[in-house]
């Protein structure tokens, strides 16, 4: 092929493409005039805890001004949207994007928490990032309770630990119904099954002491009924104490 007819043959071709280009851009429509109908919730561990709700979803976005439903894609900003979303307590983080359908899709997950604090006439959780996190008048989860004098940093440090070990261990996990807290950080945990109390005294060597009443609650059975006893004591090294 001579020269000419190459060069002839690149610029029909780049005439070509380029026309395409700009028909397509004509029959194609802008996502910006799409509207958006509805908006869809998906929530991380709802099975587990019911904090939110597509009302709240809803009504949050409206107090705010950013609901969505009927607007244009131009007129909606998924950043202001995702940062009212972020004003409700239980949520920690959310993502909202456009479905292909033009409705918004909201993606929250939730907070967790761990154990649950009832002080004083106050209550509050403590959640998987160890930072405080407020009840819900709708929906309490199942988890452990802690009450007494809980100060705060105890709670989220020494505490916390402790609690995410007991959860960890099947034995433990749903062994006692309550942990009580005394001013100088000695516990004491009170147990599902036996009208007992448990003096576990501080948690230095917590994972010793539960081995330790491990192999009580094992061999008492065999000899004592479980409400022989109203105090089992672990606080001695290598005793546990009844009374």
């Amino acid at each position: 092929m001579k020269l000419w007819h190459k060069i002839l043959f690149s610029v029909l071709i780049t005439l070509l493409v380029g026309g395409l280009v700009v028909v397509l851009a004509f029959v194609v429509p802008s996502n910006d005039t799409k509207k958006c109908e509805n908006i869809h919730l998906s929530v991380t561990d709802y099975d587990d805890f019911k904090f939110i709700s597509d009302n709240d979803v809803q009504v949050q976005l409206q107090n705010s001004g950013v609901y969505p439903v009927g607007k244009l894609h131009s007129d909606i900003d998924l950043t202001e949207m995702e940062q009212s979303l972020m004003n409700l307590n239980m949520i920690k983080s959310v993502k909202c994007y456009f479905a292909t359908n033009g409705d918004v899709n909201v993606a929250v997950t939730q907070r967790v928490p761990v154990f649950r604090v009832i002080e004083e006439g106050r209550s509050y959780y403590i959640d998987n990032e160890r930072k405080r996190m407020p009840t819900s008048i709708k929906f309490s989860a199942y988890v452990p309770i802690v009450t007494g004098n809980v100060n705060f940093e105890f709670a989220i440090t020494n505490l916390y630990d402790f609690i995410v070990y007991l959860q960890s261990e099947s034995r433990w996990r749903s062994a006692f119904t309550q942990i009580y807290v005394y001013p100088d950080n000695k516990i004491e945990l009170i147990p599902r099954v036996g009208d007992f109390r448990i003096e576990f005294g501080t948690l230095d060597r917590y994972e010793t002491k539960l081995e330790k009443l491990d192999k009580f609650l094992k061999v008492l059975p065999k000899y004592h009924s479980w409400d022989k006893y109203s105090v089992i004591n672990l606080e001695f090294r290598d005793q546990v104490v009844c009374r």
